[in-house]
């Protein structure tokens, strides 16, 4: 019977607990330490051990630390250390300043312990590492034999080898396709001694006619089944093999060509699927991403209904009308919604817009963006020809107005990192390769506006950021986008 792999964090429990211990250990070092007491029987020194284990289990699922651990790179592996501890700092000092008066001092106590975890945490997992490894060449791995033609080995076989990383023992290779000559596999075997020494130990032990009666002989606990995309799947092959309690990867090699990262495996309508998408997250993912724009919606929404007051007299004031202004948006997969603002531009901004477009030569522009623009509120050209700020701009500068998109992000329409939404005449002037940045929920910022803001103008650049975001989305990136925000924000680079 196959066992399938453990996927996603779970398959780390390991690394986990690990690394939990070594919370438990540096803060016990550190309460020892500083206050020269009995930590263990402290109030003090459990309650602050609970809250860090569990916030920095949260800081691993969310930043998905453990990706891929056994294949960091000891550089790599500090970097990712580094990060990590710096949300669980971040997040147990927000804690920290929320919290009643201390009855103890923590701060040199976490100074202690943070030293004494970062080194005891890289240590273990490095020695962790090494044994894991020097286990998988010990113990028995699993046994694999690979069946293709002659014709892929220069290109399967380098590939096979090199992303083993010890998971399997190779037995052999068999020979697959009409007249399989094993003289011709070795012959093709030869010039990849050099790439992949390892090619030497892998004897050619049967052809697609032998390869059962092998495979009676001698045993193998999987075989990975390579066809060509012209070739003809065997299936009495697979079928005689599973019978005989082996288990077989077939390789799908004609979906190389796709140019999408993400392919899974999947059931759909009762029928075996590939499916192929431009970006992939997981259900966990999902939720949690869910959760953090609850969270912010609700930060967001208060400080939106807080800043009404002011804003909006400052608006009346200048240009009496709405305080609001909603738009037709187009959202995730061509969805249309109302997204919500604090007015920035007069009243007849939008009947205005399409004779300014043909003015500045934008009308055949799928983003419309304008250095000065008139209908900004308060926004005009002195005589001497600079252009005077007026309530509009500084409202736009600090990014006022969108802060009635954090009601949005609560009913759901928008998240708070994503790509803009367009507007309904952008979207129609969209070609097919555009509409690629709408696959995803629309976000208050996102990786355009953290690169440049206002001053990318180019719209393939602003396809190709958003693309990237979605190509390469991450939790621990979305974070990173949000602080980068504030910095942007508060600093007013790329603002117009």
């Amino acid at each position: 019977m196959y066992k399938r792999k453990l996927r996603g964090w779970s398959q780390h429990i390991d690394f986990m607990l690990m690394d939990n211990l070594c919370v438990f250990v540096s803060l016990l070092i550190g309460f020892l330490i500083v206050e020269k007491g009995e930590a263990l029987v402290s109030r003090v020194f459990w309650r602050t051990v609970l809250e860090t284990v569990l916030v920095n289990q949260v800081v691993m699922i969310v930043m998905d630390t453990y990706h891929s651990v056994l294949h960091h790179s000891p550089w790599d592996e500090m970097v990712r250390l580094f990060a990590q501890t710096g949300y669980v700092v971040l997040i147990l000092l927000v804690l920290h300043l929320l919290s009643p008066k201390p009855e103890t001092d923590l701060s040199r106590i976490a100074l202690f312990a943070l030293i004494l975890y970062d080194l005891s945490c890289y240590v273990m997992r490095q020695a962790y590492k090494s044994f894991l490894k020097k286990k998988h060449h010990i113990l028995n791995r699993h046994s694999l034999l690979i069946a293709l033609e002659t014709s892929q080995i220069p290109t399967v076989i380098p590939r096979i080898l090199r992303s083993n990383y010890g998971m399997y023992r190779f037995t052999g290779i068999a020979i697959m396709g009409d007249n399989p000559s094993e003289e011709e596999a070795r012959l093709a075997l030869r010039p990849l001694r050099d790439q992949v020494p390892e090619v030497e130990t892998i004897p050619i032990v049967a052809t697609a006619d032998t390869l059962e009666q092998y495979l009676t002989n001698y045993w193998v606990d999987e075989v990975y089944l390579d066809v060509p995309p012209e070739a003809d799947l065997p299936v009495d092959l697979i079928n005689s093999l599973m019978r005989m309690g082996i288990t077989i990867h077939t390789a799908l090699t004609n979906l190389d060509d796709i140019e999408s990262r993400h392919k899974n495996v999947e059931w759909i309508c009762g029928h075996l699927t590939i499916t192929t998408s431009l970006g992939y997250i997981t259900g966990r993912d999902v939720f949690l991403k869910r959760v953090m724009d609850i969270a912010g919606g609700l930060i967001g929404s208060l400080v939106t209904l807080l800043l009404t007051p002011p804003v909006g007299l400052a608006i009346l004031l200048s240009d009496p009308g709405p305080v609001f202004f909603s738009q037709t948006r187009i959202g995730e997969n061509g969805k249309k919604f109302q997204m919500y603002k604090f007015r920035s531009m007069y009243m007849d901004a939008e009947s205005r817009k399409k004779q300014i477009a043909q003015e500045t030569g934008q009308e055949d522009q799928l983003m419309f963006k304008l250095e000065h623009d008139p209908r900004i509120i308060g926004q005009k050209q002195l005589p001497n020809g600079k252009w005077k700020k007026g309530v509009g701009g500084w409202i736009r500068d600090l990014s006022l107005d969108e802060f009635p998109q954090f009601f949005n992000v609560l009913k759901g329409d928008m998240s708070l990192v994503g790509t803009r939404p367009p507007t309904v005449d952008e979207w129609q002037r969209y070609e097919p390769f555009h509409r690629s940045r709408m696959s995803t929920k629309p976000g208050i910022t996102g990786l355009w506006q953290v690169s440049g803001r206002s001053k990318i103008r180019d719209f393939d650049t602003v396809v190709r950021l958003d693309r990237e975001y979605i190509e390469n989305w991450s939790l621990k990136r979305d974070i990173h986008i949000l602080f980068k925000t504030v910095w942007v924000v508060l600093t007013r680079k790329g603002a117009m």
